[in-house]
């Protein structure tokens, strides 16, 4: 099986603006991921370097997609593996104010190549809908390869059906919140009909003001078509 996780960072920082990245780092060297996927990471120095902190931490390989020029560096989503990566491709996504972005990685998964879109959308309804259509474009045009889709959407009813499976409504655990202070659910991970779900469930720590989401999947002899 492969685990993967969704994890907001919010730079670092719990709820109370208190740092944590160490025990996130902690966090997601227990969990013991095949690939991470990170959402409001910082690499500049007024916050640290988190990508690479992490990407040491937990001796992984890091990709970064940067999204705001912030301080000497700059802020945006990464993505960390223990997986050999193929390639590589960041996507601008429609936004009105603060850039998004959508980071594929494609990784060899015992010989086979997948896909994995990392993306954190908008706080804006408008914006968001059309960040939702251009990833469900992606999805599409990629609908041949196993993948998977996961990040923050930023919406308690992100859906991508029936193309993707949301990993949590597959486990009936859709009413989970993932910002607990909120009540909200923010952050998914969604699959292709090549992998089946076996396992998701929550971190329950509070080194941010996200959870982070994890879910265990094997991929299929044959993939089930949408529908």
């Amino acid at each position: 099986m492969i685990r993967i996780v969704s994890y907001n960072l919010h730079s670092g920082r719990d709820l109370f603006w208190r740092k944590r990245l160490n025990r996130m780092a902690d966090t997601l060297k227990a969990i013991q991921a095949d690939v991470i996927c990170l959402q409001e990471v910082q690499q500049n120095s007024k916050f640290g370097f988190q990508a690479d902190y992490l990407s040491d931490q937990l001796q992984c390989e890091m990709c970064f997609a940067p999204t705001l020029a912030l301080a000497d560096g700059s802020y945006g989503i990464a993505l960390l593996t223990r997986l050999p990566i193929l390639r590589t491709h960041v996507y601008s996504l429609p936004a009105r104010r603060e850039q998004r972005a959508l980071l594929e990685v494609s990784l060899d998964w015992k010989g086979t190549p997948i896909l994995v879109g990392n993306t954190h959308c908008s706080l804006s309804a408008k914006s968001r809908l059309a960040q939702f259509q251009a990833l469900l474009s992606w999805a599409k045009r990629r609908k041949n390869s196993p993948l998977f889709l996961a990040g923050d959407f930023n919406s308690p009813s992100a859906s991508f059906a029936p193309l993707l499976t949301d990993c949590g409504m597959a486990m009936g655990q859709q009413e989970m919140p993932t910002m607990p202070a909120f009540r909200r659910r923010l952050d998914y991970i969604f699959a292709s009909g090549h992998w089946e779900v076996r396992n998701y469930s929550l971190a329950y720590v509070h080194w941010s003001d996200h959870l982070p989401v994890i879910a265990e999947l094997a991929l299929r002899e044959s993939p089930v078509p949408p529908g």
